[in-house]
């Protein structure tokens, strides 16, 4: 028999427990199946029928689940960035990390994004079709407070290589003639390289190969110009 804090579980409490389990389950199933539907396809075009159909259950318990679409896509990029920091992390949660410089740190983290380019594409897919879409909706910030949590995982480790860069003096611009960025804050810094990554991406995922011309050059290597590019404007 179960125990808890050393006394025999009843089995009313054994049977919520195993309730509350299931219930995880089934919203996590819910949330992969969906993710996949939306990476594929884009979010306007699937039906809650559709999603009910593709985690097997009804529609009526997808509902009680998740009363609108707007709810699953927000658990959904809440799930995909979650994914995407879990990637990042077998870099950045080690000892040998700590010790980088700022620089060195930047440099790690910026390099994971052409093999990611690759392996991570149906998140970058996702991603594009998720902010489409909450505009469309016209969400609201409030609701986006969770998913924007998540986000913050990833931003914190960036930030904190940049700030270290700064302190430790192996990000200096001393190379750059543009005084913008030696006089750019550290938050400017971060949103600039991340969306200059993100957007690159994006349109390589999506649309990397629509045409002859998109042909010449191999999207990975495009990705990994640009972050060479932005690797040297930091020295």
């Amino acid at each position: 028999m179960v125990r808890v804090q050393g006394m025999p579980m009843q089995a009313a409490e054994r049977r919520r427990l195993e309730q509350e389990q299931l219930k995880a389950e089934r919203i996590n199933n819910i949330i992969e199946c969906t993710f996949g539907l939306f990476a594929e396809k884009g979010i306007e075009s699937i039906s809650m029928n559709e999603i009910a159909s593709q985690a097997e259950i009804g529609v009526a318990s997808l509902y009680r689940y998740f009363s609108t679409k707007e709810d699953l896509a927000i658990e959904c990029a809440i799930y995909a960035w979650k994914m995407e920091a879990d990637n990042f992390k077998k870099y950045f949660a080690t000892s040998e990390y700590d010790m980088f410089s700022g620089y060195e740190q930047i440099k790690c983290l910026l390099e994971i994004f052409p093999e990611a380019l690759v392996s991570q594409s149906s998140f970058f897919r996702f991603i594009y079709y998720f902010d489409a879409f909450i505009k469309k909706e016209k969400v609201s910030q409030a609701r986006l407070h969770n998913y924007e949590e998540a986000i913050n995982v990833l931003k914190d480790v960036v930030i904190c290589a940049i700030e270290k860069g700064k302190k430790d003096g192996s990000i200096t611009f001393t190379s750059a003639t543009n005084l913008s960025l030696r006089g750019a804050t550290t938050n400017e810094l971060y949103f600039s390289m991340m969306h200059s990554l993100f957007s690159m991406a994006q349109k390589l995922s999506l649309s990397g190969e629509m045409l002859y011309m998109d042909l010449e050059v191999k999207p990975e290597k495009q990705m990994e110009l640009l972050v060479q590019f932005i690797l040297a404007a930091l020295k």
